[in-house]
């Protein structure tokens, strides 16, 4: 393995357990108010079935639009009023702030399909991507792409996991690591090339970039290298630009 993926690679998996181990801690506050009606769902139609009191602690789980869905001790899970935060306080003494909520919608969507076209050492790259976001900051995905080019076509098919460190920016930066499979098919003029299929890995740097709703750009960097039977592997640098859509 090339010494630029390896160290890609590795400091790609150690962000990755960073980013489980974070992820799985929700803010937790306490009520600084005499009381914050807790609802069965996040509208004014839903019931009220509980009261959180001066001093109870709540853990914030997700955000919609005006509403915020918490854990409570004693009366479980509900939704609040988006406002009624300002009522309440973090450890630290202050009141929490929330992210930007049409921004913020896309993360309580798990899915996300993606578009891209880019260069694969020359070649023209197509992809497309299918992702299913695991927490806030980690998704995996599937990823198909062609590369057509002028001595060689292929194809790549491969699995990426995405560690997304601060996912309610409006250019959100991630790491991405994964591996699968290359098919490579030479054009041969006056010998054909035999085609062939090998194993690769990857390290990607890139970067989500709000645009409305659920629509972002996304653009990003990948170190690929192809594990050939030979005595030496084949390093390919990428670059891609596209468009994903969250449901």
């Amino acid at each position: 393995m090339a010494p630029t993926l390896k160290r890609a690679w590795w400091c790609g998996c150690l962000l990755l357990l960073i980013g489980w181990s974070s992820a799985a801690s929700a803010l937790t506050v306490t009520v600084d108010a005499a009381y914050i009606e807790l609802h069965a769902g996040p509208g004014r139609g839903y019931p009220v079935f509980y009261a959180l009191e001066r001093g109870e602690q709540a853990e914030l789980l997700k955000h919609r639009t005006g509403w915020v869905k918490v854990d409570t001790r004693r009366g479980g899970q509900g939704w609040i009023r988006a406002a009624d935060l300002a009522h309440t306080l973090t450890a630290e003494g202050q009141t929490p702030v929330l992210p930007s909520a049409r921004r913020d919608d896309y993360l309580n969507r798990r899915w996300e399909f993606g578009a891209a076209i880019g260069d694969f050492a020359g070649a023209d790259a197509l992809g497309v991507s299918l992702g299913y976001r695991m927490t806030p900051h980690l998704a995996a995905e599937l990823r198909v792409s062609q590369n057509t080019g002028a001595f060689s076509d292929s194809q790549l098919y491969g699995l990426r996991l995405l560690h997304q460190p601060f996912p309610a920016w409006r250019v959100s930066p991630y790491l991405a690591v994964g591996g699968g499979e290359a098919r490579i098919r030479p054009h041969g003029i006056l010998v054909q090339g035999e085609d062939r299929q090998n194993n690769y890995l990857e390290a990607g740097l890139g970067a989500y970039v709000y645009l409305s709703q659920r629509f972002f750009m996304r653009a990003e960097y990948r170190n690929q290298v192809i594990l050939t039977r030979r005595d030496s592997n084949e390093e390919v640098n990428e670059w891609v630009l596209g468009f994903n859509v969250f449901f």
